[in-house]
């Protein structure tokens, strides 16, 4: 016998084994999102729906159309149109016209689909928004239907695609990470706005300021610090694309250059009177839902600022950076206003105005009265929402599209059309333009006299030489002075469609050009029919 195998064997010491982490399951996850939000986003998708997808194709929305169309094509933004806006103006639309044509969907309906379900997202984070403020779902959904009822935020939800709807929920983004003091976040939505609409820059920073100086006691360098790198990935990330491209200097005259030195813009000073019926006319009735919600937020950050007793800390810093954003907002709109979307930089602000109005109810009065305020806001604003929709749902898309193919049906394939301030033509007979000029009002035919060789006068005489079949003009078909040479001498007039006018070249046979005339004219939808 050995000695080893007389000693005792030692215990087996078992080494204890966690339980493995238990990933949560799908109804744990469901279990925390706050129901509003898809009840919410159900009630937009409703009505953006019932607004339809068929609406009048304008010259600004055929833009961003286009643009969008052409990225699809793989044409980096501003290299197939001059366009004012930032680059992704144009390449959120063309993301919608790819996934339309992976579906096999019409490009337009296709973007207006996908730039919808920015405006439904936009509900929603309002609705977050006023619900983390105020620390009230009441005041979430009060907010939230301020923003569903505005007119004008509806008229582009489905019937766009329009730059500034994607905008309106960056900002919304970007005003949510400040009430959470993510300031990565922050930079990062603050730089997506800008690189759709540039002025929102001035809006976006103003809070982030703001919320950084007001709301943290210490670390406001590595704050501000960590704005600034959010902001900057996109931002280089997007210069970096165009100088991997070579189209650098059309990024930096279409982002930057065209804004500051050429383009010419009314404002709330010089014109007044045409700002406001601007508004009237893009708003209707709620744009006294709006001016409701901008009076409110108004009232409450100068109470916030003066300190008013009993209101919490960070709703304090919340409510001032709200009104460091309005003043910005406002400050902009008396530089530059060009028509009612110029005021969705506005719409947060007067959004939480009245989310911030339902809680003081609630503070002050009780629950129940805010809760019946709510929901009779809540009820006036969607049945103005739903007015709205339904009396102003339009089919003229079609009407539109059967002008063109009963134009392009009697031309050869191989057709072209040039664009003069009229791009709803290319884009609905998917056509790229002789040239990136197609706009030239507000100071843009400056810009192409400085820089295309002979001005305008040459590029008029550049027209002539490439000899499109036809040019489209908008602005009423009134043909422009440096083009007018060109259309004089080798082009006949052969109607008005829905939006611009038919010039044929006078090498169509003249047999042709009769049948084109009459193809306008039996395509035609008078204005009063739209």
């Amino acid at each position: 016998m050995t000695v080893s195998s007389t000693l005792p064997r030692p215990a087996q010491v078992r080494t204890p084994v966690s339980a493995p982490r238990r990933l949560p399951d799908l109804r744990e996850r469901l279990s925390r999102v706050d129901p509003l939000v898809p009840l919410l986003c159900a009630l937009a998708t409703a009505l953006y729906v019932m607004h339809g997808f068929h609406g009048y194709l304008s010259r600004d929305l055929a833009d961003y159309s286009y643009g969008g169309q052409q990225v699809a094509e793989g044409v980096p933004p501003y290299v197939a149109i001059i366009n004012r806006a930032g680059p992704l103006a144009h390449l959120i639309p063309g993301i919608g016209a790819l996934l339309s044509r992976w579906i096999g969907v019409d490009d337009v309906v296709g973007m207006r689909v996908f730039l919808m379900l920015f405006a439904v997202a936009s509900i929603a984070v309002t609705y977050l928004l006023g619900r983390d403020v105020f620390r009230s779902r009441l005041a979430g959904v009060a907010a939230a239907a301020t923003l569903l009822g505005c007119q004008g935020f509806i008229a582009y939800a489905s019937d766009g695609p329009r730059e500034k709807t994607s905008m309106v929920l960056f900002l919304l983004c970007a005003i949510l990470a400040m009430v959470h003091q993510r300031w990565l976040a922050v930079g990062f939505f603050t730089a997506l706005a800008t690189l759709t609409w540039q002025p929102v820059f001035f809006v976006a920073i103003a809070g982030a300021v703001a919320a950084v100086r007001l709301g943290l006691p210490a670390g406001r360098g590595k704050a501000l610090l960590r704005v600034a790198v959010g902001g900057l990935v996109p931002s280089a990330v997007t210069v970096g694309a165009y100088a991997v491209v070579g189209a650098l200097q059309i990024f930096v005259d279409d982002f930057v250059l065209i804004n500051a030195r050429y383009t010419r813009q009314s404002s709330l000073v010089t014109e007044p009177g045409a700002v406001w019926r601007m508004l009237t006319e893009g708003y209707g009735a709620s744009l006294w839902l709006f001016l409701a919600g901008l009076v409110a937020i108004t009232v409450l950050a100068v109470g916030a600022l003066r300190g008013r007793p009993g209101l919490p800390d960070q709703r304090r810093v919340h409510l001032v950076t709200a009104g460091a954003m309005l003043v910005a907002g406002l400050a902009w709109s008396v530089l530059a206003f060009n028509g009612f979307p110029d005021a969705f930089i506005l719409l947060p602000s007067a959004a939480l105005g009245i989310g911030g109005a339902v809680a003081v109810l609630a503070s002050r009065l009780s629950v129940r009265v805010a809760l019946v305020a709510t929901v009779a806001w809540t009820l006036v604003a969607t049945a103005l929402g739903a007015t709205y929709a339904l009396s102003t749902r339009s089919d003229t898309l079609d009407d539109q599209r059967r002008s063109v193919d009963a134009v392009m049906d009697l031309l050869p394939p191989d057709a072209r059309i040039l664009s003069v301030e009229a791009p709803q033509p290319l884009v609905l007979a998917d056509e790229r333009n002789l040239s990136r000029l197609q706009q030239f009002g507000n100071g843009l035919i400056d810009y192409v006299d400085d820089t295309w060789p002979g001005g305008s006068e040459g590029y008029g005489r550049w027209v002539g030489r490439r000899s499109p079949t036809l040019i489209a003009v908008g602005n009423g078909g009134t043909v422009p002075s440096w083009l007018a040479p060109t259309v004089d001498g080798s082009y006949r007039h052969v109607g008005t469609t829905i939006g611009w006018d038919w010039y044929v070249s006078d090498d169509v046979a003249g047999g042709t050009r009769r049948a084109l005339r009459q193809a306008v004219r039996d395509t035609y939808v008078p204005a009063d029919e739209l």
